[in-house]
């Protein structure tokens, strides 16, 4: 429960980033808030056939949305000088952790391990494609550095060490693994060998 809070409520805040980049007003920054935050849980809820989502019969993650889209429309000022900065970051967070909740809740419901860390970097990146699509980006899946990667591999630690671990270890451990790699490789430029395109 609070880790798919704190979650929804940093990929809430790297969508309401967003829109303040893009100069929304008020209803626009909660709309893309909202979209980021539930985007990739909602997907992978509705793969595992989990219906109705959570926030259908239950608004708690919708207001998370809204207060963080709000909070941070009264940090515009204090946060205008390094806008896209706190993005990354946010993002890099929120993928992290739902990299670790995507997985976790695949294999509970009987996911393959392998479907499983699929479903983590799947959970991790939707929310934030969504975003990018909605405000007019290149999805920050579809760039050069490493993005999808770290999910991948912080869904796989998280994944490897079932019945080995116990839930919060494993779940520590993905979320350091994919919130270092992904840190770095903003930091550092890091990012896979490509084809050489004509």
């Amino acid at each position: 429960m609070i880790l798919s809070s704190v979650g929804i409520a940093v990929f809430a805040i790297s969508g309401a980033l967003l829109g303040l980049r893009k100069q929304m007003d008020i209803v626009g920054i909660w709309f893309v808030a909202i979209v980021t935050g539930i985007g990739g849980g909602t997907l992978r809820d509705l793969l595992l056939g989990q219906t109705p989502v959570g926030w259908v019969t239950n608004p708690r993650d919708i207001v998370i949305c809204l207060v963080c889209g709000l909070a941070v429309s009264f940090l515009n000022r204090p946060l205008s000088g390094r806008r896209l900065q706190w993005l990354l970051y946010a993002d890099a967070a929120g993928l992290s952790l739902f990299t670790v909740l995507g997985a976790s809740t695949a294999l509970t419901a009987g996911a393959h391990p392998l479907i499983a860390i699929m479903f983590g970097a799947m959970s991790a990146s939707f929310g934030g494609v969504i975003r990018d699509v909605m405000c007019n980006d290149t999805p920050i899946l579809f760039q050069k550095d490493l993005y999808i990667t770290p999910a991948l591999l912080g869904a796989g630690a998280f994944v490897v060490a079932d019945g080995l671990l116990g839930f919060e270890e494993r779940a520590l451990i993905g979320v350091i693994i994919a919130l270092t790699v992904r840190i770095l490789a903003i930091q550092r430029g890091w990012y896979m060998p490509f084809p050489r395109y004509k």
